[in-house]
């Protein structure tokens, strides 16, 4: 029984290194500009009449974080964080401050491709279904399954050239919100020093 597991454990190091060659892992892998920049949100539905999702905790942070170090030895501003952001996918911006925002999904069949690719965010799993058999999945950070067939490889590739412009556009677009929401609040708080304090 532990040589089988020795055995997956190699297939799984050497699975893991060929994906990252063909630079499908991660939220910045193809992959995942694939499902962002060409998918749909996925939101929740709740009510009276339907099935309720129970609210999270809204403090509870699912995003691993890393600050710099001050002078002090407080955390400082944020250097890095492991996210996928958001897109437009037709309907405008979508927001991961929205309670409903579950991930993304994309769905092939209306380009006439048997592909499907889903993420989702809270537990940071990556999917890709091909012709209703799940060919890749990666669990936060980690691969768990992926058939490396160049049929459905050729497909991501083709679609990861699609994507890659219109992701460039939505980087753009979010940098643009980042920029405004900051000026916003460098006058908001200049506008409050002048009329609290008078300078």
């Amino acid at each position: 029984m532990s040589s089988l597991s020795q055995k997956e454990k190699i297939i799984r190091e050497r699975r893991t290194i060929e994906a990252t060659k063909k630079n499908l892992m991660g939220p910045s892998g193809k992959i995942g500009i694939i499902v962002r920049a060409l998918g749909s949100p996925i939101m929740s539905e709740g009510g009276t009449y339907v099935d309720t999702n129970y609210l999270e905790n809204p403090y509870d942070d699912f995003v691993d974080v890393e600050y710099e170090q001050t002078v002090s030895g407080q955390d400082g501003p944020v250097a890095w964080r492991d996210q996928i952001g958001h897109n437009e996918s037709g309907a405008g911006v979508v927001h991961e401050e929205n309670p409903n925002f579950l991930g993304y999904v994309f769905d092939g069949l209306s380009r006439g491709i048997h592909i499907e690719i889903q993420y989702m965010r809270h537990e940071h799993i990556l999917r890709v279904h091909y012709k209703g058999y799940e060919v890749y999945r990666e669990v936060a950070g980690e691969l768990n399954a992926y058939g490396p067939f160049p049929e459905w490889e050729e497909i991501i590739f083709r679609l990861y050239k699609n994507a890659k412009e219109k992701y460039k556009n939505i980087k753009d677009q979010e940098y643009a919100e980042l920029s405004d929401a900051v000026d916003r609040k460098k006058a908001s708080f200049w506008n409050r020093l002048k009329m609290r304090w008078g300078v």
